[in-house]
């Protein structure tokens, strides 16, 4: 018989990311622990031989028993949208503060806990360079102040437990939800086109995220580092909405929308929405994020655990409308 494979807690591992994670894992031959909450919804891990235990990072009492045993953890779990403020920090800093006490007092032997953080942590580029992991951070909106709150939380453990971070820039792939509007607007003939078209961003196909996470447990890492995760190409705002379309297939109109504009669109579609209790999609917090440029410099993780990019946005555009379209999500 051949020897049993490692044992890997992933938190949130119900979600579009976790979700691939597990799968990625499991074909690295890894025994997945799937951990999430009692009312999630599991479709994503359909057919997936995972063993699910189950927990809330703002419950602590249910974290012993999700953690115990496992050789490494992966803290995936968090929020990006939230009525109040407060509940970006509930979730993303003391549930991640949470979690990693649990692991220190009920598995201390563990090999490696990476905490998925977010660029938004790190902050935009500025004067047009792109960041890297010793600027200082300076996030634009509560979420990646919350992130960068989880971060230091469990990065105070750095003496006591290995402990890394991963901060990937805009994540999109089969089963993302957050970008889907873009690719649902130019299916329905509207190329969305705010602020400067000139502007850098750098994107990561969900599958070079994970890949990089598996990359970054199994390789030699110092306690407490964090690491800049992104394609390794940089573009143009324009640039990446021509991918999607090509992607997408259809031609339709470039509807350009200068930055001032935006930002009132985004302060009218925050006060509506919080009219009717709901969750904006749209805030001028997010308007400020959308219309900054991301350029990221990825060298670090190159260099340390010999992450590099596949997948080019415009092969990953494809990917993903292929699966919005088999899921019935484009026409």
């Amino acid at each position: 018989m051949s020897e049993p494979g490692p044992s890997i807690l992933i938190t949130g591992a119900n979600g579009f990311v976790g979700s691939r994670l597990c799968r990625l894992f499991l074909d690295r031959g890894y025994h997945v622990v799937a951990g999430v909450r009692r009312s999630a919804d599991l479709t994503l891990l359909d057919n997936l031989e995972v063993e699910y235990r189950y927990g809330d990072v703002t419950h602590p009492e249910t974290l012993p028993a999700m953690v115990s045993g496992v050789d490494f953890v992966v803290h995936n779990a968090g929020i990006v949208k939230a009525k109040k403020p407060e509940r970006y920090f509930e979730v993303n800093e003391t549930g991640a503060s949470a979690l990693a006490d649990s692991v220190l007092a009920h598995n201390p032997a563990v090999k490696k806990l990476l905490y998925v953080s977010s660029l938004a942590a790190s902050g935009p580029s500025v004067d047009n360079r792109p960041i890297n992991e010793s600027d200082q951070p300076h996030p634009v909106t509560t979420y990646g102040r919350s992130k960068l709150a989880g971060e230091h939380a469990v990065m105070a453990l750095a003496d006591k437990l290995h402990v890394i971070a991963v901060r990937p820039s805009g994540v999109y792939g089969p089963g993302d939800k957050e970008m889907f509007s873009i690719f649902d607007s130019i299916a329905k003939g509207i190329r969305p086109l705010a602020g400067d078209p000139e502007r850098k961003i750098q994107l990561i196909h969900v599958d070079d995220l994970c890949r990089a996470i598996a990359l970054a447990l199994e390789g030699t890492t110092r306690s407490g580092e964090s690491y800049l995760i992104a394609e390794n190409r940089v573009y143009t705002m324009r640039e990446m909405i021509a991918a999607f379309t090509a992607a997408v297939g259809k031609g339709g109109i470039t509807l350009r929308l200068p930055g001032g504009l935006f930002r009132i669109i985004a302060f009218f579609s925050e006060w509506a929405f919080r009219i009717v209790g709901a969750t904006p999609m749209l805030t001028r917090e997010k308007a400020n994020e959308l219309l900054a440029s991301w350029a990221v410099d990825t060298t670090k993780a190159k260099e340390t655990f010999g992450f590099e990019s596949n997948i080019p946005l415009d092969r990953g555009t494809m990917e993903t409308v292929i699966w919005y379209r088999r899921e019935g999500w484009l026409k």
